[in-house]
């Protein structure tokens, strides 16, 4: 299923990997560059967001639909999160009010990757209207609220492209292939790949 409007809702508090933890691997023991570091940290996450289709500190993210699917919803940018954080459904009845779907007619698996949500063994969906944005779905998703719950390949390849962007500071480099830059965080982050919904 392709989600024509998917947003996040909230932004992460803290990235998977600290300013500290940046500047140590950076060898900077001034505090002139934490600002820029901190922002270099807040890119390396979403651009590894966005490659691996996951997200890595808890967010709430949501998605419309223009109705419900015949059978179940799949919540993309796993791993959903795995507290009893609330899975909210609205949708638009056929009479054009908005109501919320009670979470006693509709099953939530955080085990699944990604994340599911669909109806009662013995219901189905409700009637809806047919209509653009029809159902809105709201949930969490991320590894932890912290960093340290994000696992160490991420974190790593994180620290690898601060480095990387820290030290460079132009999109061109005159007579450098970063090859080697590529394999090795492509390496880490290959190990943490799942897979992708269509």
């Amino acid at each position: 299923m392709k989600y024509r409007s998917l947003t996040r809702t909230t932004q992460p508090v803290v990235e998977p990997v600290s300013v500290a933890e940046a500047k140590a691997h950076l060898r900077v023991d001034s505090d002139e560059d934490n600002f820029y570091i901190a922002s270099l940290l807040s890119a390396a996450r979403e651009w590894v967001e966005v490659y691996l289709d996951r997200t890595l500190i808890q967010t709430q993210w949501t998605v419309r639909l223009d109705g419900f699917p015949i059978d179940d919803i799949e919540l993309p940018r796993p791993p959903m999160y795995q507290t009893q954080t609330a899975v909210v459904i609205t949708y638009t009845s056929e009479a054009g009010s908005v109501a919320t779907l009670s979470s006693d007619l509709y099953r939530v698996d955080r085990s699944a990757t990604p994340g599911v949500v669909r109806p009662l063994r013995t219901g189905n969906w409700p009637s809806h209207m047919d209509d653009a944005n029809a159902v809105t779905i709201t949930w969490w998703a991320g590894y932890g609220a912290d960093g340290k719950s994000t696992p160490a390949p991420i974190r790593h390849a994180i620290l690898m492209l601060v480095g990387f962007w820290f030290e460079n500071r132009s999109a061109v480099l005159v007579g450098s292939i970063s090859k080697p830059l590529e394999f090795a965080v492509d390496s880490l982050l290959s190990s943490q790949k799942w897979g992708g919904y269509a």
